[in-house]
């Protein structure tokens, strides 16, 4: 799992933002960005706050990473993984099918787990 130092050092780099220009940005001491890199020590809420102003991106992003950070991070079977990101490439009538495929195969195992319990 990505931890808040490595999002936010992932983000700033992305962002070509050293961590000088960073602290400045926060009003505060380049350490503490290092600090927070390398996962010695958390920011407060409010130092938070103020780091994801500065990169322009929400708090969400710099705790948990991107929607793909969070998707790899909570499903454990590659292969799914995979599958998903190749439906990401479909067009939206053909997402709305795989996506109605998928609720019709968990509607119906739910419906036998009900009927056998």
């Amino acid at each position: 799992m990505v931890s808040f130092g490595d999002n936010l050092k992932i983000v700033r780099n992305a962002k070509n933002i050293s961590q000088g220009k960073l602290a400045a940005k926060v009003n505060m001491h380049a350490t503490h960005i290092s600090r927070y890199e390398r996962n010695v020590t958390a920011p407060s809420i409010e130092v938070l706050k103020k780091l994801a102003n500065a990169l322009e991106v929400t708090i969400d992003e710099l705790v948990y990473g991107t929607g793909n950070d969070k998707a790899e991070n909570t499903i454990n079977d590659n292969e799914l993984i995979k599958l998903f990101k190749k439906v990401q490439i479909l067009n939206d009538k053909q997402k709305e099918t795989v996506k109605d495929l998928l609720n019709a195969f968990l509607f119906q195992k739910e419906m036998q787990q009900r009927l056998t319990d």
